[in-house]
């Protein structure tokens, strides 16, 4: 185990919350690992445990992190040629890797996909996001009519994903199933959604379990989500007690490197007089020896 991390505090200008100054001291962590070293009780205050993170830190005070989270990759600054998927006069279809935002967060200057595919393509529209932590298929799109055509096929429930998840085995999925379950954002936990009984928003996901290997303990497992709320997939599958591996923040503990989700595929219906499209993104090396079927949905 690594050693605790002790320093002082100075040069603040004012009282500062304590996960911001951890994430901006320590940058490598990530804003997740930060909430949840705080929440686990590892950060102490003048010998003091403190597990709110909107404790105000003062100049002076002794902090010690008693676990250390390993350094996250700095996100890539410039766009990587194999990302991209396709392209034409509409559309930039692009595989994002997992850890790259897919925009910048409201006031922050943060590496992110929208930005870096501008940079290479010009004028682009990020037309929806995946979570920083999942990989796969992102649609970007060009100034024109096809931002509204494209809406009304998303909005009428037309355009079809397909997701990839690996869990752990035993559980208890059925070879097939959809799971309906109400999400709202957690009361305690702004970077959360949980489930409740009455409220929050209608939220629906099929799946079907691909392929399973005993040995390794794990099973690959296709989602389909019928509606896109924030976390959706993540919260439904930690609903029925089967979180995806690497999901920290929605209770699996395994020591997989990173979020094991990724948007596998993403189908268009016929658009401006142009056919049906299917846009595939080839699962990352971390999902291990599985190869997808070439039709999935």
């Amino acid at each position: 185990m690594k050693q605790p991390v002790r320093f002082r505090v100075n040069n603040l200008s004012q009282p500062t919350r304590l996960d911001r100054l951890l994430r901006d001291r320590f940058p490598q962590w990530g804003r997740q690992a930060v909430q949840q070293l705080i929440s686990a009780k590892q950060v102490r205050i003048n010998d003091k445990t403190v597990w709110l993170a909107s404790w105000k830190v003062n100049n002076g005070d002794h902090i010690a992190v008693h676990t250390v989270p390993e350094p996250k990759p700095l996100p890539p600054q410039h766009f990587a040629e194999q990302w991209l998927l396709a392209q034409d006069a509409d559309l930039v279809v692009v595989n994002k890797p997992a850890g790259l935002l897919s925009e910048a967060p409201s006031m922050r200057d943060a590496a992110n996909l929208r930005d870096l595919a501008a940079a290479r393509f010009g004028d682009v529209i990020l037309f929806h996001r995946l979570d920083r932590d999942t990989s796969g298929v992102v649609l970007l799109t060009r100034p024109g009519p096809i931002n509204q055509s494209l809406a009304r096929a998303f909005q009428e429930g037309l355009v079809r994903k397909c997701y990839c998840a690996i869990v752990a085995l035993p559980n208890t999925l059925q070879p097939a199933g959809t799971i309906s379950a109400r999400l709202e954002q957690h009361p305690r936990r702004r970077d959360m959604m949980t489930v409740v009984d009455r409220g929050g928003k209608h939220a629906v996901t099929d799946y079907r379990v691909l392929a399973a290997d005993p040995a390794a303990g794990r099973q690959l497992v296709l989602l389909y989500p019928q509606t896109g709320r924030t976390h959706q997939l993540r919260v439904h599958l930690a609903h029925l007690g089967t979180p995806i591996l690497g999901d920290r923040l929605y209770g699996d503990a395994s020591s997989a490197d990173r979020l094991l989700l990724h948007a596998y595929q993403l189908d268009l219906p016929p658009l401006d007089g142009k056919p049906a499209r299917r846009y595939t993104a080839p699962l990352p090396a971390e999902f291990g020896h599985w190869v997808m079927e070439e039709e999935t949905m």
